[in-house]
């Protein structure tokens, strides 16, 4: 079960976006966009927790090290955006 928690979280957070593209009523749409966010939060950390932990066993540590920095640094950017969008209007 501690192996499947990233990727349940991973579809829980599709299938919200999923489901709120879908509803119509404001107080579901609420509650999925709580779910999503909730899910969102815990996964993506994880993931970036897991695999800064796995870079010491990988034998190419100057290419893992750089793509898993990248993706660190590209997702803190989107949160960035996402965020400043969305308090600043």
């Amino acid at each position: 079960m501690k192996h499947h928690v990233e990727g349940m979280l991973w579809a829980v957070s599709l299938l919200s976006l999923i489901v709120a593209a879908m509803t119509t009523t404001k107080a579901y749409l609420l509650v999925v966009a709580v779910v999503w966010v909730v899910s969102s939060v815990t996964v993506i950390p994880l993931h970036f927790c897991k695999a800064w932990r796995r870079w010491r066993e990988v034998p190419n540590k100057r290419e893992y090290g750089a793509w898993v920095g990248f993706e660190t640094l590209a997702t803190v950017a989107l949160i960035g955006l996402f965020v400043y969008v969305f308090s600043s209007h």
